[in-house]
């Protein structure tokens, strides 16, 4: 068991790391990670896709934390807000903050980094940003600074410290996700940290959405390649199942070996899940056939492409770098110089092509935009990346 201690620190102040039994589930989940961790990025899908696909799912990570939170706008509802791209409220501020902050946590972590108080300050800011301060709104009264007031969590039994006890533990919060802990414990730790960060509840408001963007920056941190490649959503290990969700964090609130041992299997086993339900994106043959194939076909039949740009897209996709110059659309009968610029010229107006590289002449197919993100959303809810939370009203 690995304990790391306040000096002069009671009981209460220290976060301990219980040690799995040896050939439990969840010792073989531990290890099933590892090989997931340092597995690098692989598969033949092109990086001009992978991204895109990336993007997505940041889309879909940040709808379903502030869903968890009572955000009641639906992905079909967001989906459109993206598409009008003009449509400014506080809950889509609320989810273009937590947008930010993955930004922000990419940006600014690496193996290296510590995860120190200001570094969670300044995400926490960024979440609260322009939001009217509880108990209206999900905003803060003092971004960024610990709670000065004792709180209650929602559906749960647990009182977080009083406010008199906060620095201190959060100190103590700080030293235990920055201590070196032995490889062994590095996911525990993980999945320990996001209880205690909920357990301390360190700010006035959003601590639900700082836990789990901790959980990223995490990932990060001990080197999984949630940055550069492998798609990580840390929430849908959670919105799957919202109650129980809260009905593990509650249980680990009795600190007891047994519980927060399975707190630890419940949130791993989710981490592990989602990782290898996202492998099936780094195979081309997967993507092309399950996910961009059926877009254009919704794209075609809702009549947002026609069949000429049905045609050149089925043709740039179905290539192995999923890409193409203009000069290919003579293979699609267009041998005229002017058409080939004018119906590019239309693709590149739509946003449905862009440039693989900036300023390049070799473009490939884009998915955020007024036509093929509703498609692209509905595929990826058939294929099983899309949890129904997100579309329960």
């Amino acid at each position: 068991m690995e304990v790391v201690k306040k000096k002069n620190g009671s009981n209460m102040e220290n976060i301990k790391i219980p040690d799995p039994y040896w050939g439990s589930d969840l010792a073989n989940i531990i290890l099933d990670l590892e090989k997931l961790r340092t597995k690098r990025l692989g598969g033949d899908v092109p990086s001009h896709i992978f991204f895109q696909l990336k993007d997505i799912f940041h889309i879909l990570e940040t709808l379903g934390s502030a869903r968890i939170e009572g955000n009641n706008t639906t992905l079909s509802e967001y989906v459109e807000k993206i598409i009008e791209d003009g449509i400014k409220d506080e809950s889509n501020d609320e989810i273009r903050n937590l947008e930010n902050a993955i930004d922000f946590i990419e940006e600014n972590t690496d193996e290296n980094t510590s995860i120190n108080r200001a570094f969670i300050s300044e995400i926490h800011k960024i979440i609260t940003n322009n939001l009217t301060p509880p108990p209206v709104g999900e905003g803060s009264r003092n971004a960024g600074e610990l709670r000065t007031h004792d709180v209650k969590i929602k559906k749960s039994g647990h009182t977080p410290p009083t406010h008199f006890l906060l620095k201190e533990q959060f100190e103590g919060f700080i030293k235990f996700i920055n201590f070196a802990h032995k490889e062994q414990y590095q996911l525990l730790m993980v999945a320990v940290a996001h209880h205690r960060f909920e357990f301390i509840h360190p700010f006035d408001n959003g601590n639900g959405r700082m836990g789990r963007l901790l959980n990223y920056a995490f990932l990060i941190k001990l080197g999984f390649q949630v940055k550069t490649g492998r798609i990580i959503n840390p929430s849908s290990v959670f919105y799957t199942d919202r109650d129980k969700y809260y009905d593990m964090l509650s249980k680990a609130d009795s600190l007891k070996d047994d519980d927060i041992l399975s707190w630890c299997e419940y949130f791993l086993l989710g981490l592990k899940n989602e990782i290898e339900k996202i492998d099936s994106l780094l195979n081309q043959e997967y993507v092309k056939k399950h996910l961009l194939l059926p877009t254009l076909q919704i794209a075609r039949e809702a009549q947002q492409i026609n069949n000429l740009e049905f045609k050149i897209l089925d043709y740039l996709i179905n290539k192995d770098d999923m890409s193409m110059k203009s000069e290919e659309l003579s293979a699609l009968g267009i041998t005229d110089s002017k058409k080939k610029s004018i119906v590019m010229g239309k693709l590149k107006e739509k946003n449905i092509i862009v440039p693989v590289t900036k300023g390049g002449r070799i473009y490939t197919i884009k998915f955020v935009n007024n036509y093929l993100l509703r498609g692209i959303m509905k595929v990826l809810r058939e294929n099983g990346f899309v949890s129904d939370f997100l579309n329960n009203n």
